[in-house]
């Protein structure tokens, strides 16, 4: 297994489609961003890695405890993927689909971008309803619940 960088464009049956984790598409969360600004800074992982296990693993179980207190509220507007942010990424990369997570909302989005039809797809948290896109030979898409005939 590799690391991808973020985003990342691969051809999946002749369709360009954009894939990422999605918590870069939640601009208006000014809260997280900065979070995920310091988390991402190489200076910052260095210092993490230099410490021992049982501190990290302490700091890991603080922050998810954290995050769990913070998303507790139920749905907030600014903890979801920005329209802006997902029309200028479909822009910015030119393809017309796009698979990512983060937000935990298994779905199928359609858009309009510069009048070409344009697709976002969401996967699930797999905690609570694990969830996977899966391609045809044809180039369409299924979004499916695991572990049930449920599909979106």
């Amino acid at each position: 297994m590799q690391m991808i960088g973020q985003p990342t464009i691969i051809g999946l049956y002749g369709e360009p489609t954009v894939v990422l984790h999605g918590d870069t598409l939640c601009t208006l969360d000014v809260q997280y961003q900065r979070y995920r600004a310091r988390v991402s800074d190489p200076a910052w992982q260095r210092k993490m890695l230099s410490r021992p296990a049982w501190f990290r693993r302490g700091v890991a179980r603080a922050l998810r405890t954290a995050s769990r207190l913070r998303n507790r509220k139920g749905d907030r507007p600014e903890t979801d993927v920005a329209a802006d942010a997902v029309l200028e990424l479909f822009r910015h990369t030119g393809a017309r689909r796009m698979i990512h997570g983060h937000t935990h909302k298994p779905d199928r989005h359609h858009y309009c971008v510069d009048g070409r039809q344009s697709e976002r797809i969401v996967l699930g948290d797999w905690y609570e309803q694990g969830s996977m896109a899966t391609a045809w030979s044809d180039g369409s898409m299924t979004l499916s619940s695991i572990g049930s005939a449920a599909r979106v």
